[in-house]
Order: structure tokens, then sequence, then C-alpha cells
């Protein structure tokens, strides 16, 4: 009988060209372009599993994905040849074989997201943070995010959809600042769509003076999406750890 084999990558990429993670019809997607790949090198139908999506325009600095095969390769083969033909763009930082069990998607209990803002014009930040110039009020941010860890259901702060669990665990959320690059983390059991851009939308509106922290806190007990009115550029966020 032949064995099965399952192989879990790290990958990390600048999401500026692509039309975010998952396979689409009418784009192209970091997922279809290491399918492709991988096709070729297994000369058969290759199935690769994400973490999760990630938006057209979002980056990930540790994207982790799963692929399973009745043919076997060298870890290091597969790694080496990957990294050759992607784009430069993309990269591949390891490839190794894993339990059967193990599922991208579904094995994961948590993840970190990274939303960086610059202050001060940069060109080498540009597309990877969202230039925002405007006086924030930090402390009043710090406010805000003390706001966010009273709650679990964050679905006003979501896109709209059918979700199997409207309650968010948010474990860790970090606010760094060198009077340049505000860097935002937050580390949860899973994120809702469009979640991480519109808590960075909200805590922006609340640094620059145009929401209230009374009005914030509304928004969310409201569990209602289209109270949800802030939403922060795709270009600054980065998907940074998945957790197993």
């Amino acid at each position: 009988m032949e064995k099965k084999h399952n192989y879990k990558l790290v990958v990390a990429y600048i999401g500026t060209r692509y039309s975010g993670w998952q396979r689409q019809k009418n784009a192209v997607g970091i997922q279809q372009i290491i399918e492709d790949l991988l096709q070729k090198l297994f000369q058969e139908k290759i199935t690769l599993i994400g973490s999760g999506r990630t938006d057209a325009g979002v980056h990930a600095l540790n994207q982790v994905a799963n692929f399973k095969t009745f043919s076997y390769r060298e870890p290091s083969t597969i790694y080496s040849y990957l990294n050759a033909e992607l784009p430069r763009d993309i990269s591949v930082k390891s490839v190794e074989e894993v339990d059967l069990s193990f599922n991208a998607r579904f094995s994961a209990k948590g993840k970190t997201y990274l939303y960086r803002i610059y202050t001060k014009p940069d060109p080498f930040l540009y597309g990877r943070g969202w230039f925002f110039d405007k006086k924030l009020d930090i402390v009043k941010m710090l406010e805000g995010i003390e706001v966010l860890k009273k709650y679990k259901d964050l679905s006003a702060l979501a896109k709209e959809g059918n979700y199997q669990k409207k309650e968010v665990d948010l474990r860790e959320i970090k606010l760094y600042y060198d009077g340049k690059i505000l860097d935002i983390e937050i580390t949860a059991s899973h994120f809702l769509r469009n979640l991480v851009r519109r808590i960075v939308g909200h805590l922006v509106a609340i640094g620059r003076g145009s929401l209230t922290i009374e009005e914030f806190e509304s928004i969310i007990q409201s569990k209602n999406p289209s109270k949800g009115k802030f939403l922060a550029p795709p270009e600054g966020l980065y998907l940074k750890e998945v957790y197993y």
C-alpha cells in the first residue's frame, strides 16, 4: 500500500501584486502560484491548504500551508525548487514532513497579525504600511484597546457574514510607537473577516479625535457590522504568526 505524505510549508510574501492568498477564478492568488509549481514538481494535482485567507494587498511574514501526496520528495528538494522558481516577492521559509493529522487551517490554535502605520514619509515603506501623517493621540488609542479587551463578540468590527464562531478570544493587543512607525499587534484564537483592519481603523479614528471612546463601545455593543465604519487599508496588514 502506498504511503501518504503530508508536507508543511511556512511562506512569506509581499501581497501588493496579488489578490490575496486564496486561489481565484479571475485573479492571481499566492496559493495558485505555489500549487502550480508543486504540480510541476510532483506531476499530479496538488491542493494547498492555507491557515486562512489574506485579502488583496495584505502581506505575510509566516503564512502556514500544507498539502498531501502519495509521491515522496525530500523537504530540502521542495524548498530549493520552490525558492528557485517563485517570484521574488514570495519565498518559502521552511518545508517539513508532518503527521497526516496536521491541517494548516483546522489545527491552528491562534494567530498574530501586525498592522503597521508610518507617520513620516518614507518611500521604503510605501505599499508596506499605512501612511498617516495626522497627529494621533496614543493615550486615547490605548484606552480604545482596553475597551476592546472587555468584549468577545466583535462582529460589529467585522465584515458581515455567517460566522460559526462570532466570539473571538482576544489574547493580547500591543501598541508600539517610536515617533515614526506605529505597530499594532493583535493575537487571538481566530479572526473574523476584516477584523484587524476595522479594529485599527477605529483605533486610528479615536486617535485623531473623530470617534469617542463612548461611541466606540456603543459600536461594539451593537453587534451590527453596519455600525463599524472605519476600515484601515490592506497594505499595512501582515499575518505575523500562526500557532499550533
